[in-house]
């Protein structure tokens, strides 16, 4: 008898241990200080722009002109790069940033290209977890070879390394699958951002924004973001000086 009370009072405290636990992580997850919310359903709607968003009244005019962006797309390296005033700026807006990577347009170094934008990211404070894009344009000469020393620059710095792309023209999507096949761990956790479909002359405004589907290499990928509209192919009219974007909610976190 003493020994079946000894047994249903240790049933009772470790049912009182485990309700505690559950109560301290319902009243974590409802403060919001102790934990990030959830990423919500559906895609974000954004834009990228080579202009500096300050200086050029970006937000404001695409706000105006084209509803209110989510994220924006900045350079980390490029004739016009970000700076940490601008970006201190673009977060004071309430809109999130996508990191543009572009060093160059010849391709002979992968390792020492990302390690620039690596070095870039950190002195502007850039979180770790956060994603790189370095621009791959149609006619550039991408090899597979700087694709595997690109990313592999990446481990251990703690962002992710990331290509903007053409998955249709070009040679990036060759490049990248080939390597996929040959080597898989080679691109694990690679993000993509594919530039097509393009909508040319479609409403570029966040309310006729399409339903989020890009076009994709033709082999294992990660399509985090698509620009499916560049300004030069939006319809006749004043606009501000942005491409549009979108971005599954659950790619989010890749967003500074």
């Amino acid at each position: 008898m003493a020994r079946r009370s000894t047994r249903l009072a240790s049933i009772v405290l470790a049912m009182t241990a485990v309700a505690a636990m559950l109560n301290t992580h319902a009243a974590q997850a409802a403060d919001p200080a102790t934990q990030r919310p959830a990423a919500t359903g559906g895609a974000w709607w954004g834009i990228d722009t080579v202009s500096n968003v300050q200086s050029g009244n970006i937000i404001a005019q695409t706000k105006a002109d084209l509803g209110a962006p989510q994220f924006v797309g900045r350079y980390l390296i490029y004739s016009s790069e970000l700076s940490s005033t601008e970006a201190h700026y673009i977060h004071q807006q309430g809109v999130s940033i996508l990191l543009i990577d572009d060093p160059s347009r010849t391709f002979t170094s992968g390792s020492t290209e990302a390690d620039q934008a690596i070095a870039q990211a950190k002195a502007l404070g850039v979180p770790h977890g956060v994603a790189i894009f370095r621009d791959v344009e149609t006619s550039d000469p991408i090899s597979a070879t700087y694709i595997q020393t690109y990313v592999a620059a990446f481990a251990g710095s703690g962002y992710v390394a990331g290509f903007y792309e053409n998955p249709i023209n070009g040679a990036f999507a060759g490049a990248y699958c080939s390597l996929e096949s040959s080597n898989p761990p080679a691109v694990r956790g690679v993000l993509l951002y594919s530039s097509e479909p393009e909508h040319t002359g479609s409403n570029p405004r966040r309310s006729a924004r399409p339903h989020y589907g890009p076009n994709v290499p033709g082999c294992v990928n990660h399509t985090a973001a698509w620009q499916y509209l560049e300004r030069g192919l939006f319809p006749a009219g004043t606009w501000p000086n942005v491409d549009v974007d979108e971005l599954p909610a659950r790619y989010s976190d890749v967003l500074w």
